[in-house]
């Protein structure tokens, strides 16, 4: 009776342990924040900084990110697309990763570096540095622009957005 007890036991603990592994941390949601940038164009600095909202789909270790800021009220929103990958700390409480960009409206590359952030939190919140270099930037096309940003960003809505990823 007490062996069959254990057996149980071990196998109660042994599918709590296997669901607790089913829920892990998910990026999946949508922030709001802030980016501040630092900016060479042509090797004039300025600088500059918005607010903004992100839009985020994890799916395993991949994250698809749209980001939305007002830049012009008389155009609209723009936006930005960008795929990358995430992982958890070795000790499950911490995530961090990368995006890159993937699809805007000029060419230019841009790579994110999502700095670890905590999980363990009642809200989730992340930041991140970002490199920017382009010669297309709208009424600046033929000069170097390069720029360097910081996001603050924290979690909003843990609902999946719906947008179309970097194809």
């Amino acid at each position: 009776m007490i062996r069959h007890t254990i057996v149980a036991a071990a196998a109660t603990l042994a599918m709590a342990n296997g669901a607790a592994a089913d829920q892990t941390f998910s990026w999946t949601g949508t922030y709001d924040g802030y980016f501040a940038c630092d900016k060479l164009t042509d090797g004039a600095p300025s600088s500059f900084g918005r607010p903004w909202t992100i839009d985020i789909v994890q799916t395993g270790d991949r994250i698809d990110m749209t980001t939305r800021t007002l830049v012009d009220p008389e155009k609209g929103a723009s936006t930005i697309l960008y795929r990358g990958m995430v992982r958890d700390s070795p000790a499950g409480d911490a995530v961090s990763g990368y995006v890159e960009s993937c699809e805007g409206t000029f060419a230019y590359q841009e790579l994110v570096r999502i700095f670890p952030a905590t999980t363990t939190g009642e809200t989730f919140g992340f930041a991140a540095d970002t490199v920017f270099v382009s010669r297309e930037v709208p009424e600046l096309e033929g000069k170097l622009v390069v720029q360097s940003c910081k996001w603050a960003m924290r979690r909003v809505s843990t609902e999946a957005p719906a947008f179309e990823p970097c194809p």
